[in-house]
């Protein structure tokens, strides 16, 4: 069963969150380097509903470095019992749109970054696709529907 989307198309995509985390300063070590206290758990203070997003963290990378990881993402939705994560962490990738796809879940849900402890600031962006996301089942039944005249 293939699912058919729009992925392509601006406008099915909705920005449903954006802010920067800059790492606390402490200071600097015995060499004169600074020293930050890293960046805490980032909890997203939006409810999505929606089973696909894409996911944007950017930092300051330091001259001659090349960093491509950008920390994990994880979901909890809530329950009787309170919140509760749910699967696997998602692995983030930095300076890309992370696209991620929540298969099966019908009910909002929360999201989370852990951005690496070397990071002196990250910016996060997270957009919701809100386009066509149908299965080529659904298309199948029409047919068959039609075919019957029903």
């Amino acid at each position: 069963m293939t699912r058919n989307l729009q992925l392509h198309l601006e406008d099915n995509w909705r920005l449903q969150y954006s802010s920067s985390f800059p790492a606390i300063s402490l200071g600097t070590n015995s060499q004169g380097n600074p020293i930050y206290q890293p960046i805490t758990e980032i909890i997203v203070p939006t409810i999505f509903d929606k089973s696909i997003i894409a996911v944007s963290i950017t930092t300051t990378v330091p001259v001659s470095r090349i960093w491509k990881y950008a920390g994990y993402l994880s979901y909890s939705l809530t329950t009787g019992l309170g919140a509760s994560f749910v699967g696997e962490r998602q692995r983030l990738f930095l300076g890309k749109f992370n696209l991620l796809f929540f298969e099966d879940l019908n009910v909002n849900y929360f999201v989370s970054i852990q951005v690496p402890q070397w990071f002196i600031n990250a910016n996060v962006a997270i957009y919701q696709y809100e386009g066509i996301d149908r299965t080529t089942l659904e298309d199948d039944i029409q047919a068959i529907k039609a075919a019957l005249g029903i």
